[in-house]
């Protein structure tokens, strides 16, 4: 035989076997997602920040078997996110007292929530790859089941009140403005936020209807009754408010919301959105950006939750740039959020002050 043969599959093989079972690669992350998910929908880690229980007891209380809870109860002290204590009761780990109880400045409860149905989505994914797009997408799927919707809306809430410090610091509002349009502002923390941080700004929250359903509730606790109102449409297809005057608003936020459109969408809102915007205001625009040769964990991920969800993909920062410079700004900042899934804003001021 030659010296250089290609090796056979027992030559090239590991010469030790891997620390786990391959497939544990897949199988621990499912289980681990599933459980959290699980714990959510039953009230297990609200229920333990408000006392140290036992497997029986969050049964009793919660409305499970007992086999059940005790077999969970496993399952998360494996992963660390239970603490069992010596008395056999068990606590809530530190990483889910903070960010999924009502101790969390955040609490983020709403998106282990929307797992649930995150995961009924990625079923299709095979599908969706086959086809390029979802069978339905997961706004029309939201029209037939408004109780997905609602929930979604609760998950994006919260995301926003765990993201709102990061958004507020990199936004530097124009002096002497006072109108803010929130395009896809949906529960209209973001501008509930900035109306708080300046007594001048008065806010209008562009979403369409379903979408809007819990923004009064949020206005009603901030006290804002008398500076923010809700306006109903389609980003896709309405206009924001453009006029002979250049357009009506100091500030425009853009959200999260272009990756939810076609290329000719987007670049579309965001023409419609700086003629919303007066000459010498600020538009902000919030995406999840990658390269495309090395996209990363996370991004990459996303493309696929994009394609099976809604059948969209990933804006370029360099296109949003030429479209925002295309609209008159030349002024354009790029911030990149240093933790991982929050993103990174173009902020960009429209010439002609």
């Amino acid at each position: 035989m030659s010296n250089d043969a290609s090796p056979t599959l027992a030559e090239s093989s590991f010469e030790q076997p891997p620390a786990a079972f391959p497939m544990m690669s897949a199988y621990m992350p499912m289980v681990k997602s599933a459980a959290m998910t699980s714990a959510a929908e039953l009230g297990v880690f609200h229920f333990l920040h408000r006392q140290p229980a036992s497997p029986l007891d969050a049964a009793r209380a919660l409305d499970a078997s007992g086999q059940g809870m005790q077999s969970l109860f496993h399952a998360l002290a494996s992963f660390d996110l239970l603490i069992r204590n010596g008395d056999g009761t068990y606590r809530n780990a530190p990483f889910i007292e903070h960010y999924f109880t009502p101790a969390a400045a955040a609490d983020l409860t709403a998106g282990l929530l929307w797992n649930a149905e995150a995961m009924k989505l990625m079923t299709g994914l095979t599908d969706a790859i086959r086809q390029g797009r979802p069978a339905e997408s997961m706004w029309a799927t939201m029209t037939r089941r408004p109780g997905m919707g609602a929930l979604f809306s609760r998950y994006m809430e919260a995301f926003a009140g765990y993201f709102s410090a990061d958004l507020l610091q990199h936004i530097d509002i124009p002096a002497g403005a006072s109108q803010l349009l929130d395009i896809g502002g949906s529960h209209g923390l973001h501008a509930a936020s900035l109306c708080l941080r300046h007594p001048q700004l008065h806010a209008t929250v562009f979403d369409l209807a379903e979408s809007l359903t819990q923004t009064p509730r949020v206005i009603e606790q901030h006290g804002l009754q008398a500076r923010m109102t809700l306006r109903a449409g389609d980003a896709v297809s309405d206009d924001f408010g453009s006029g002979s005057d250049g357009g009506k608003f100091d500030v425009v936020l853009l959200l999260s919301v272009l990756h939810n459109q076609t290329e000719a969408d987007a670049q579309d809102i965001v023409r419609r959105a700086l003629d919303a915007l007066k000459p010498g205001g600020l538009i902000v625009i919030h995406e999840y950006f990658h390269d495309p040769a090395n996209p990363g964990r996370y991004a990459a991920s996303f493309l696929l939750t994009l394609l099976v969800e809604v059948g969209t993909t990933l804006q370029q920062p360099d296109l949003l740039q030429t479209w925002l410079r295309d609209g008159g700004c030349r002024t354009i900042r790029r911030v990149d959020m240093q933790e991982e899934g929050k993103g990174s804003l173009l902020l960009a001021m429209r010439d002609g002050a």
